[in-house]
C-alpha cells in the first residue's frame, strides 16, 4: 500500500527566480533550473513529476503563488518528494526556510531534496544545510543593505526615485531620474491659485469632479495599469478633498525632491512604516517648479485651517485668523442678516459658557477689515520708502518678542554639544576598560546605561534647542521676505481673501478698554 501511495503522490520540482537573479546569467535562470532538475528526476526515476515555478520573487518572501500551492499539496499528503537546485531556491530567510525543511516536509512524510547544496533528507540530516541557509539569508541582507545605499545615493543626488511621478510631473524621456512638467501641471497650477484664492480643498476637489478631469489614480491606471481593482478607479472624476490636500502640501511642486520620507521594516518584512523627518533627505532645484515659495507657504497656511465644506457665512474672509486675546482660542463669526454689519467675530469660549470662562472680545467685520486695511496700507508705506531699514525695524520687534531667550537657547545648546562628546568620550573609553579587563562586565553594564540615559537626555534637549534657534533663523528670513512682499501693497483699497492669507498670520483681537 505504502508502495502505490508513493507512486499516485507527485515530485515536486521547484525554481524560483528573483529579479536580483535576471542580472546573474543562464545559471540560475528559470530554463537552467528545470533543465537540471529534469535530468535528475530521470536519473533517481522518480516519476509523476509536476513544475512549481515562482519568477521575480525575493527569497525572503514565502507567499509566492505556486510556492504556496506546492505547500497546500504537501500539507494534504500527495507530495513524496520536493526537489530545487539549491537552498536559496527555497528561500533566504534561514528560520522559515528550516521550519519547512526540518519540520512541514518530514511532518507529510516529504522527502526534500537541494541538488547542488547534497541535501536529502532521506539520507539523513546535513549538519551543513543550516550553516547554508544562515549564509543564503545573508545574501539577502547584503543585497537589501545595498539596494537600500543605493537609492540614499541617488536620492542624495537629486535623483528622483519613485515608481510613478507625482501628478503634474513626467519622467524625461532622455533621464528617468528627472522630472519635467506633463500636461496635468497647469491643473496643479490651478489647484494652488484657487486655495490662494480661499477656495477650500472641498471646492476645488469638487470643481476639478464637476469638470471631470481624471484624478491621480485614474490617470496611473489608464496610463501603467496600476490600481485596477481599486474601487475608486470605477469614478475616476471622484476627486477628494484628501487628494488635493496631498497635492497641495508637497514640496515637489517647489523644484525640490523630498525621498526617504518610507522604508521596510526589515529586508524580511515589506511593511511600509513612515521614517523620522529628520532622516528625510530634501534636494533643492532639482526640477521645474509649478508655483513660487510665496505661493506655498501662504497655501499652507490656508490648508491648516478646518474649514466647513457648505458656502455658508461667505462673508467670512477671515476665516481661521481670528484669536480671542483673553482665552487664545479662535473666535467665531455670526451673520447678519438684514442689518448694517454683515456680521460679528465674538470669543466662542463666551459664546458656549458664557463670561465664567472668558468676555466677548466682540468685533465686527467692518472694524476689522478697517483695522486691517489701515495696518496694512502703513506697513506698505513704510518698505516702500526705505525697505532694509523697515526690515530691521521689524528684526527688533521680533528679537523683542524673544526677552532675550535666544542668546541663553544659544548658551544651552553649546553646553548640551560639549557634554555629548563628553559622554561619548567617556562611553569609548568604558568600552575599552571592559575589554581589557580594568573593570568587570557586570560594572560596565551599570555604569554605560546611566551615561547613555543622559546622552539620550542631552541629545532630546539639543535637538528641541536647535528647533527653537531654527524657528528664529526662520523669523529672520520671514522679516526679509515679508518686507518685499507688503512693498507691492501700497495702493490697496479693499482687502481680499487672498491678500488676507498671504500677509496676516494670525489677527489677535483682546478686551477693548
Amino acid at each position: 500500500m505504502a508502495k502505490v501511495k508513493q507512486q499516485i503522490r507527485i515530485t515536486a520540482l521547484y525554481c524560483r527566480l528573483s529579479r536580483d537573479d535576471e542580472f546573474s546569467g543562464d545559471s540560475v535562470s528559470i530554463q537552467t533550473q528545470k533543465a537540471m532538475l529534469s535530468q535528475y528526476a530521470r536519473e533517481q526515476g522518480f516519476s509523476n513529476c509536476e513544475f512549481f515555478v515562482d519568477a521575480r520573487y525575493s527569497g525572503t518572501n514565502y507567499n509566492r503563488p505556486d510556492f504556496q500551492r506546492m505547500l497546500g499539496f504537501v500539507e494534504d499528503g500527495k507530495v513524496a518528494i520536493v526537489c530545487v537546485k539549491d537552498l536559496s531556491r527555497l528561500g533566504r530567510d534561514y528560520l522559515q526556510t528550516g521550519y519547512y525543511t526540518e519540520v512541514i516536509f518530514p511532518e507529510h512524510d516529504t522527502r526534500f531534496i537541494a541538488i547542488n547544496d547534497n541535501v536529502d533528507t532521506a539520507k539523513g540530516d546535513n549538519e551543513f544545510a543550516p550553516f547554508k541557509n544562515i549564509i543564503n539569508e545573508w545574501y539577502a541582507k547584503d543585497c537589501s543593505r545595498k539596494v537600500r545605499s543605493a537609492f540614499r545615493t541617488k536620492a542624495l543626488n537629486g535623483e528622483y526615485t519613485g515608481g510613478y511621478p507625482a501628478y503634474g510631473y513626467r519622467k524625461d524621456s532622455e533621464d528617468r531620474h528627472h522630472l519635467i512638467p506633463d500636461e496635468h501641471a497647469p491643473i496643479v497650477q490651478r489647484m494652488f491659485q484657487m486655495a490662494l484664492e480661499g477656495e477650500t480643498c472641498f471646492h476645488i476637489a469638487k470643481a476639478l469632479e464637476t469638470e471631470q478631469i481624471p484624478t491621480p489614480r485614474a490617470f496611473l491606471m489608464d496610463a501603467y495599469g496600476k490600481y485596477r481593482a481599486n474601487e475608486r478607479v470605477k469614478h475616476p472624476y471622484a476627486w477628494g478633498k484628501t487628494t488635493v490636500r496631498q497635492i497641495l502640501s508637497n514640496p515637489i511642486y517647489l523644484g525640490h525632491l523630498v525621498s526617504q520620507r518610507y522604508q521596510t521594516k526589515s529586508f524580511k518584512d515589506k511593511r511600509i512604516v513612515p521614517r523620522p523627518e529628520d532622516e528625510w533627505i530634501t534636494v533643492e532645484n532639482t526640477h521645474e517648479p509649478l508655483v513660487d515659495q510665496s505661493t506655498f507657504d501662504t497655501v499652507q497656511e490656508r490648508i491648516k485651517i478646518k474649514q466647513p465644506a457648505t458656502w455658508e457665512n461667505s462673508n467670512n474672509i477671515f476665516r481661521g485668523l481670528l484669536i480671542c486675546g483673553g482665552c487664545n482660542t479662535r473666535m467665531v463669526f455670526s451673520a447678519r442678516k438684514g442689518r448694517k454689519s454683515k456680521g460679528h467675530f465674538c470669543c466662542n469660549k463666551h459664546r458656549r459658557y458664557g463670561g465664567t470662562e472668558c468676555s466677548n472680545h466682540y468685533i465686527t467685520l467692518e472694524q476689522i477689515t478697517e483695522l486691517l486695511l489701515g495696518d496694512i496700507c502703513t506697513h506698505a508705506s513704510l518698505a516702500s520708502a526705505d525697505k532694509d531699514k523697515y526690515a530691521e525695524y521689524l528684526m527688533h520687534l521680533s528679537e523683542r518678542e524673544w526677552n532675550g531667550e535666544r542668546a541663553s537657547y544659544q548658551k544651552e545648546a553649546d553646553g548640551c554639544q560639549r557634554r555629548m562628546s563628553e559622554l561619548d568620550a567617556i562611553l569609548k573609553k568604558l568600552y575599552e576598560d571592559r575589554v581589557f579587563g580594568i573593570i568587570s562586565d557586570e560594572r560596565y553594564l551599570a555604569m554605560s546605561a546611566d551615561f547613555e540615559a543622559e546622552s539620550k537626555k542631552v541629545k532630546d534637549r539639543y535637538s528641541e534647542l536647535h528647533s527653537l534657534l531654527g524657528t528664529f533663523t526662520k523669523q529672520s528670513h520671514d522679516v526679509k521676505k515679508f518686507a518685499e512682499l507688503v512693498e507691492k501693497y501700497t495702493n490697496i483699497t479693499d482687502v481680499t481673501e487672498e491678500l488676507l492669507h498671504t500677509l496676516v498670520d494670525k489677527i489677535v483681537v483682546h478686551e477693548k478698554k
